[in-house]
C-alpha cells in the first residue's frame, strides 16, 4: 500500500509539472483532452491504482510515444465530451469497460489488441474465448488487479468461475497440485488461444505430458498403443477418485480393451441379475479389489526389454 501511494504521488507531481511547464505535452487531437490530469479530478482511486500498475507507468509516468501521451485516453478513447459534461455524456467512440457499459466486446478488444499483440496473445483471434465473445476485461482488472492483472487472487479461482466441472474434478483425492498452488492453469493451458484442441499449449496432449513425465516419452521397442495415442484414454488430467488420475478403477479400465478370452483373467462386469438388482461392479465383484492388470504388466506406457512384448518388464 505504501509503494501505490508513493508511486502515485510521483506520477501526480510529473502531472502538475508537465502541465505547468508545456514541456513533452503534445497537443492533443480534436475530442482528445490530453494527458490523465483531466480524469484525476474525479477518479483519483482509479488513478492511484493504475498507477501502481505495470500498465499505468508508461501511460501516466513516462509516455514512449504519442499515443502512451494521451494517458487515460489512449485505452478509453477521446474523452472531451465526457470531460466538458462532468460525466453525464459518454457518446461512442469513448469506450469504458465495466460490464454496464454498452460497447461491444470487439470493440473493447480491439483497444487491448492494439498493443497486446506478441506472445501468448497472439492466436486470440478464432481462439475457443474469443469466438465465445469474452472480454479482456472478464479476466484482467486492468486498474489493478492481483498478479498479471488478474480479476481473482489465482488462476485456478479465475478458471473455475466458469469451468465449475474442473472444479469439482479438483477437489478429488487424485489431482494434479493446482489446490497446492504448484502448478496453474496455464501450466497446461494457454487461455489465448492454441493451435491445438482444448486450448493446449503444445502440439499434442502428450507433448504437453511429456514436459513434466519425459519418462513415459519413449520411444519403445514395444510401445502400447493407447498410451501412444492419447494421455487422456487412461488419465483425466484435472482430478480422479482412482489414483494415479485414472478415468476407471483397474482392471475394469484395461478391459475396456481387452477381453478375457485366452487369458487366465475374470471378466469384471455386472452380469443379468446383478444389473437388475442395482448393484454396481464393485459391490457384485468382491475378488476386485486389490487386483489389477499392472501387477503382472508394470510397464503400460511401454518397454524396452528384449522380453518385454507384453510389457512385463
Amino acid at each position: 500500500m505504501k509503494r501505490s501511494r508513493f508511486l502515485f504521488l510521483i506520477a501526480f507531481f510529473q502531472l502538475l509539472f508537465f502541465s505547468s511547464s508545456g514541456w513533452a505535452q503534445p497537443q492533443p487531437e480534436s475530442g482528445y483532452v490530453g494527458g490523465a490530469e483531466p480524469c484525476l479530478r474525479c477518479h483519483p482511486k482509479q488513478f492511484e491504482s493504475f498507477a501502481a500498475t505495470k500498465m499505468g507507468a508508461p501511460l501516466l509516468r513516462n509516455p514512449r510515444n504519442d499515443k502512451e501521451a494521451l494517458g487515460c485516453e489512449a485505452c478509453h478513447g477521446p474523452a472531451a465530451a465526457h470531460v466538458a459534461s462532468a460525466g453525464a455524456v459518454r457518446s461512442a467512440p469513448f469506450v469504458g469497460f465495466t460490464k454496464r457499459d454498452p460497447t461491444p466486446v470487439a470493440q473493447r478488444n480491439v483497444v487491448c489488441l492494439q498493443c497486446h499483440t506478441q506472445g501468448p496473445v497472439a492466436l486470440w483471434h478464432g481462439s475457443m474465448h474469443d469466438n465465445r465473445k469474452l472480454a479482456c476485461v472478464d479476466c484482467h482488472a486492468v486498474h489493478g488487479g492481483h498478479q498479471k492483472m488478474l480479476a481473482e487472487a489465482s488462476q485456478q479461482q479465475l478458471c473455475t468461475r466458469c469451468h465449475q466441472q474442473i472444479k469439482s474434478a479438483l477437489m478429488k483425492v487424485s489431482h494434479h497440485p493446482l489446490r497446492e498452488e504448484k502448478m496453474t492453469c496455464t501450466s497446461c493451458h494457454n487461455p489465448h488461444g492454441t493451435q491445438a484442441e482444448r486450448l493446449i499449449a503444445a502440439n499434442t496432449v502428450n507433448d504437453k505430458c511429456y514436459e513434466c513425465h519425459p519418462e513415459r516419452r519413449g520411444p519403445f521397442l514395444w510401445e502400447h498403443p493407447p498410451a501412444r495415442e492419447s494421455c487422456l484414454n487412461c488419465h483425466n488430467p484435472h482430478g480422479s477418485s482412482h489414483q494415479p488420475l485414472l478415468v476407471v478403477k483397474p482392471p475394469l479400465l484395461c478391459q475396456r480393451c481387452h477381453s478375457n478370452q485366452q487369458h487366465p483373467s475374470t471378466l469384471y462386469a455386472l452380469n443379468t441379475a446383478d444389473a437388475a438388482a442395482g448393484r454396481s461392479v464393485y459391490t457384485a465383484q468382491v475378488q476386485l479389489f486389490y487386483r489389477g492388470c499392472a501387477n503382472c504388466h508394470p510397464q503400460v506406457h511401454g518397454s524396452n526389454h528384449p522380453s518385454g512384448k507384453f510389457l512385463h518388464r
